[in-house]
């Protein structure tokens, strides 16, 4: 079951959730380091976006078009930014035991 996490931007709530490292491997060979050397920022953030955001639906359906639709550059810098770092969060053992000290 994938992770998720609530969190709230410029008073708008989003629920995120993880995705798999392969997945998320995949888009940053395709828009991040591309073999053919051209970054693509935005494609890599509208796919951030739709893959990640479950709610609101709109912004899960629209991806960056919809902060495009609403003139907003800062929102969408945030929640990128937002979504790395949740998914770059490490999952907490299960079993309910403690971390080696080791």
């Amino acid at each position: 079951m994938a992770r998720t996490k609530t969190i709230t931007l410029n008073g708008t709530e989003y629920t995120l959730q993880s995705v798999t490292f392969s997945w998320y491997s995949n888009l940053t060979d395709l828009y991040i380091n591309p073999a053919n050397g051209r970054k693509n920022t935005a494609k890599y953030a509208d796919a951030l976006i739709r893959g990640c955001v479950t709610t609101p639906a709109e912004v899960a359906k629209g991806g960056i078009a919809y902060f495009d639709n609403q003139d907003d550059l800062s929102t969408p810098s945030e929640l990128v930014r937002e979504i790395e770092n949740f998914l770059a969060e490490r999952k907490q053992p299960a079993g309910g035991k403690e971390a080696s000290a080791t």
